[in-house]
């Protein structure tokens, strides 16, 4: 008997410039149909200047407010294009209501969570609750790192559903520069929020200022804090340049101008920050709170997970910046571990997790998960 046609639905909450390639080769894949279900169109506190890919996609409401998690237009939109598979991102109500509707029709359900092990942790009863209900109706499940894998496995989810789609920019179009023609030491390059800690960054390029002639950061972002981060610098004499946000386009250059990358957060469950610094050679300092320590950024080989203090952040900083020949191995190295994260490994994810989901055909290979 001849298997039905498979159709798969991807419903996310909004669209983000490092996804918008995977879910083009998703669609060029040919084996099943697929599209994408926005929420809603923007988020509030994101200025990304977005080109859509070419894909089907839909969206259900033109703002993100906080409607967007509480949608029951999706169920009309799930009838209309009534998928075989439904793909979910979040546990938002909106997502929720997806997963109703496939078991109402028994259909299947993947579960793509960017949560990890140690940022889940906080969550109350209700939260992790819901989550384990879905997990028990869920065929297979997406992880972009160890983190998430370890998540899954925490609520009981055998590895062999588990397949990883990671989290990636065109490594491509970042450029690269010698270490000797960087004019600056130390970069910042984020949302200067409460959550990114620029008061942690500040108080490191204070302490390096001392330490190194003509020292000199960078800044690139821009949010609440960025009036007293900056404020802080001229009170300590640091020579610093403030470039303020830049798109997608014109950030491309920016992480090859500094030597060093300090990925400074108190809470990030990945940080794409990370893949565009190694993608230009820049290595990465960063802390286990963001979801690419241990996974994209190896501690010793290019860049340093450190703990949350300033003094340990300097010091470690400053015998870096005097090797010269540890930086470069350290650059070439950021180069060579980002590779494989690239938008066709995210789409083979993918669509290895749709086919787990699905009785193999007649003399089609099975696919397994990938190393993760």
């Amino acid at each position: 008997m001849e298997r039905k046609p498979v159709h798969v639905s991807y419903l996310t909450q909004v669209p983000g410039p490092y996804r918008e390639r995977m879910h083009e080769l998703v669609s060029e894949f040919g084996d099943f149909s697929y599209d994408v279900i926005y929420c809603a169109k923007v988020e509030p506190n994101r200025k990304w200047k977005l080109s859509y890919g070419d894909y089907p996609m839909y969206f259900l409401a033109e703002k993100a407010e906080t409607f967007r998690h509480n949608n029951l237009n999706v169920w009309g939109l799930l009838n209309k294009l009534n998928p075989t598979i439904l793909i979910i991102t979040a546990f938002k109500p909106t997502m929720l209501y997806g997963v109703l509707w496939c078991l109402l029709r028994g259909r299947k359900i993947i579960v793509y969570n960017d949560g990890t092990y140690d940022s889940e942790q906080h969550l109350s009863f209700t939260q992790k609750l819901i989550r384990k209900l879905v997990y028990k109706v869920t065929s297979a499940f997406m992880a972009p790192g160890k983190g998430t894998v370890d998540l899954y496995k925490s609520y009981g989810v055998a590895e062999k559903k588990i397949f990883k789609s990671c989290l990636c920019v065109d490594n491509t179009q970042f450029e690269y520069q010698p270490m000797q023609q960087r004019p600056y030491h130390i970069l910042y390059c984020g949302q200067i929020t409460e959550r990114k800690l620029p008061f942690l960054f500040t108080d490191v390029a204070i302490k390096l200022n001392k330490e190194i002639p003509n020292f000199k950061a960078l800044i690139v972002g821009d949010g609440a804090l960025k009036d007293e981060m900056l404020l802080r610098l001229d009170k300590n004499n640091v020579d610093y340049h403030f470039a303020g946000f830049l798109d997608q386009k014109s950030l491309l250059s920016y992480y090859a101008k500094a030597k060093v990358f300090l990925f400074t957060t108190i809470d990030d469950v990945w940080g794409i920050v990370a893949n565009e610094a190694c993608a230009s050679g820049t290595p990465v300092i960063t802390s286990k709170e963001a979801g690419v320590a241990g996974d994209l950024i190896l501690d010793g080989e290019n860049g340093y997970v450190l703990p949350l203090d300033a003094n340990v952040w300097a010091n470690t900083i400053k015998a870096l910046l005097e090797n010269e020949q540890q930086l470069e191995t350290f650059a070439e190295k950021a180069m060579e571990i980002v590779k494989p994260f690239n938008h066709q490994q995210a789409a083979d994810g993918l669509r290895q997790a749709v086919n787990w989901t699905q009785p193999a055909k007649k003399n089609q290979t099975t696919l397994t998960p990938l190393n993760l």
